[in-house]
């Protein structure tokens, strides 16, 4: 896996990590694009120091993360809701004994809701999978002939998860904001994460920038667990 999304000097990178100290808008606008170019290469290093530790895919796909979490973690958690993928992560690492695949997406509530996937999700369900969510108003995401899934309180089941968690992947289309709020709010149930990788979906969801922003700052004075909402 390369370190960074493109390919950027090292000289560039120094200069986004330096001016990423500076105070106020400038330097968040810096220490953004340093966070983001270099984000990738931080769950390989995580997941080096969680071996042995229980890991949770949240919005697992086809597997991809979940396969790398369970090289070395104790026990790989996968949610994945969208029927078309769930019946390639089944493939991808049903068969392994360290992984568990929960049918559902993670959310606030327990009960049902309804899965959006792309507008195009028929011409490459490969990569259009990725991007569905329960999300209507996401702008690749299609309202009609929406798939009702099952919700899981996701905060519910970490009070019932008798473990601490080595890494958290939070890559669920939109729906993030509302779990990452709600975590940053129960900080005894969130201490009990290492590292928490997200991907947020506000250029999609232009509603999500400002509660981005400020979940953002949150992060950046957090100890644990070690917040990176640059992820992917």
């Amino acid at each position: 896996m390369n370190a960074t999304k493109k390919n950027v000097s090292a000289g560039k990178l120094l200069k986004y990590k330096i001016l990423g100290r500076f105070p106020g808008r400038f330097g968040q606008r810096y220490f953004d694009k340093y966070s983001s170019l270099t984000a990738m290469e931080s769950m390989p290093k995580a997941l080096e120091k969680c071996a042995g530790m229980v890991c949770i895919d949240l919005g697992a796909n086809v597997g991809e993360f979940s396969e790398m979490m369970a090289a070395r973690a104790s026990r790989v958690i996968a949610f994945e809701p969208d029927p078309w993928s769930l019946q390639r992560l089944v493939e991808r690492v049903g068969g392994l004994e360290n992984v568990e695949i929960v049918e559902a997406a993670a959310g606030l509530e327990d009960g049902s809701i309804t899965l959006y996937r792309h507008e195009d999700f028929d011409a490459d369900p490969l990569i259009n999978s990725q991007s569905s969510s329960v999300i209507a108003s996401k702008k690749n995401v299609s309202a009609d002939g929406g798939h009702v899934v099952t919700q899981v309180n996701f905060l519910r089941f970490l009070r019932e998860l008798d473990e601490d968690i080595g890494i958290l992947k939070i890559d669920i289309e939109g729906a993030e904001v509302d779990l990452l709020e709600s975590l940053f709010a129960n900080p005894k149930l969130f201490r009990r994460i290492r590292y928490v990788f997200a991907e947020t979906h506000e250029k999609k969801i232009p509603g999500h920038r400002e509660r981005v922003r400020a979940l953002r700052e949150k992060s950046q004075k957090t100890w644990r667990p070690v917040v990176n909402l640059y992820w992917h």
